[in-house]
């Protein structure tokens, strides 16, 4: 192992959010153990990588074309050539309850500003990356880390919008509400960011569990899972009566409790309707290049996982 590969080890938390497959859901492990599984979630609380989700093929050397310095990891899948850049950062940011809000406006600020670049992923967390450290992916590794100044070279920067000062204006009742609040306000904002519930919901729970481990004494994983599942519901239901400005966000006197119930009326046929377009017009593309269409052909081309495909098999047009 070298030594950014040592470094990004160094940097988790002892205890890391896991998993090999996104649809049987994921799991605190040991650190030890992080090498057995394909995706592994960055340390929330002392951010020191900026991380980007490109999902095109043979993006691997994209910084080059864009003008942008080479990341310290590239994680490669081979199967598509999409890959995850890491970029390590001499100091890490602190994102934990008594952190300060200006060093994370500025490296959220980079972050955005180089996901433009790059044409990344908007919907990608930042929270859970591609496991350099697994097999299941090509790694490079390049000599370099950097300070979030270095970027300004690069990159210009706009002024980040935060929702703490809201949070403050609530009277939360304890660790449930503070998540539950954390969690919408944050939710009103970047719901907008999703044309599918699936990569939503996913990344509200990635969202909720950053959240959680923030706090000095986080809450079970079942009760983070069931807030963020609940809570995400009703945004994406209502995600159209939520405005993309802060000045839409306003306070009432409903309790959590309130608002998670009204996302038990939220149903999944939007992303049922979505899934199946996307595998159809996947498959559509194959026919039409003359390629041979089978499930693991049409999953490579749509994005969606195999077994999202496999689900839905027998409703496509073929």
């Amino acid at each position: 192992m070298n030594q950014q590969l040592e470094d990004f080890y160094s940097h988790l938390n002892e205890a890391v959010i896991t998993t090999n497959d996104f649809e049987e859901g994921t799991k605190f492990r040991k650190r030890e153990k992080v090498q057995q599984f394909a995706y592994c979630g960055l340390n929330p609380m002392y951010r020191q990588y900026l991380s980007f989700d490109l999902d095109e093929q043979g993006s691997a050397f994209k910084f080059e074309d864009v003008n942008l310095p080479p990341p310290t990891i590239i994680t490669i899948n081979p199967v598509n050539k999409h890959c995850h850049y890491l970029y390590h950062l001499n100091t890490p940011v602190a994102y934990h309850e008594s952190s300060r809000s200006k060093p994370q406006q500025y490296f959220e600020a980079v972050q955005d500003a180089m996901t433009h670049r790059l044409a990344a992923d908007t919907a990608y967390s930042h929270t859970i990356t591609k496991n350099p450290l697994h097999t299941r992916w090509q790694v490079i590794t390049n000599n370099a880390s950097y300070d979030l100044g270095d970027f300004l070279e690069y990159v210009e920067i706009n002024k980040l919008r935060v929702d703490k000062a809201l949070i403050e204006k609530l009277e939360c009742g304890g660790r449930n509400d503070l998540l539950f609040h954390t969690l919408r306000l944050w939710g009103y904002r970047s719901v907008h960011r999703f044309i599918s519930e699936e990569s939503w919901r996913q990344e509200a729970q990635n969202k909720a569990q950053e959240i959680n481990i923030s706090f000095s004494d986080p809450l079970p994983y079942k009760e983070v899972f069931h807030t963020a599942n609940a809570t995400s519901k009703w945004i994406w239901r209502n995600r159209h009566q939520l405005g993309g400005r802060e000045k839409v966000l306003t306070f009432t006197n409903e309790t959590a409790q309130e608002r998670m119930s009204k996302g038990a009326e939220y149903t999944n046929e939007l992303r049922t309707k979505k899934a199946i377009e996307a595998i159809q017009e996947a498959v559509n593309f194959l026919l039409f290049s003359g390629l041979p269409i089978t499930q693991k052909s049409v999953q490579i081309k749509c994005g969606l996982n195999i077994k999202t495909v496999r689900k839905y098999w027998s409703q496509i047009n073929k």
